[in-house]
C-alpha cells in the first residue's frame, strides 16, 4: 500500500507542481504556508479517522483519497525558507538562515523518537498530534505576519515555468 501511495503522490506532484505554483505565487507567503498547514492537518485527521470508519475493500480507496488530500497540501507552496530569509534584518540574514536550517535538523533528529512513541501510544495519537502541531505552527505564523515587512510576506517574482536556457558562446 505504501508503494501505491508514494506513486500517486509522486505522479500528482510531478504533474501539478508547476500549475499549483503559478496559482499561488502572487499570494502572501504566510497565508500559503497556513493553507498548506490546514490541508496537512485535514489529511492527518482523516488518517486518524480511517481505522474507525473504513474497513475491508474500501480501505485502499480511502487511503488513496486521503493521500491525494495530503498531496494537495504539498502542492500549495510553503515558502518558509524564503520567508525566513526575507524576514531577517539585513545584518542577520545568514545567521537567520542558519537557525532555520538548524531547526529542520533538530526536527529530523527528534522525529523518529517522537513518532515511534506516538505510534506505540496508538495510531490516532500520531495523527492527532501531527495535526495539532501543524495548526499551531500556522496560527503562530499568522500572528507573526503582522510584525513582518511587506517584502518578507509577499513574493517578488513568478516561479520559473521552464528550464533555464543554456548559453552558448
Amino acid at each position: 500500500m505504501a508503494g501505491a501511495v508514494f506513486a500517486v503522490n509522486t505522479a500528482l506532484v510531478a504533474a501539478l507542481g508547476v500549475p499549483a505554483a503559478r496559482l499561488t505565487w502572487r499570494g502572501r507567503r504566510t497565508r500559503a504556508a497556513a493553507l498548506n498547514a490546514v490541508i496537512f492537518a485535514l489529511s492527518f485527521a482523516a488518517f486518524a479517522a480511517l481505522p474507525r470508519f473504513v474497513s475491508g475493500p474500501d480501505t485502499i480507496a480511502a487511503v488513496l483519497a486521503v493521500a491525494v488530500l495530503y498531496t494537495a497540501g504539498e502542492l500549495v507552496p510553503a515558502p518558509s525558507q524564503g520567508l525566513s530569509a526575507q524576514a531577517a534584518p539585513d545584518h542577520l540574514g545568514g545567521g537567520t538562515c542558519s537557525v532555520y536550517q538548524l531547526s529542520w535538523s533538530v526536527c529530523r533528529t527528534i522525529a523518529p523518537m517522537l513518532l515511534g512513541f506516538l505510534l506505540d501510544a496508538g495510531q490516532w495519537h500520531l495523527w492527532t498530534v501531527l495535526a495539532l502541531m501543524v495548526l499551531t505552527g500556522a496560527a503562530i505564523l499568522l500572528c507573526a505576519e503582522r510584525s513582518l515587512s511587506a517584502h518578507a510576506v509577499t513574493t517578488s517574482q513568478a516561479p520559473a515555468t521552464t528550464a533555464p536556457q543554456e548559453v552558448t558562446t
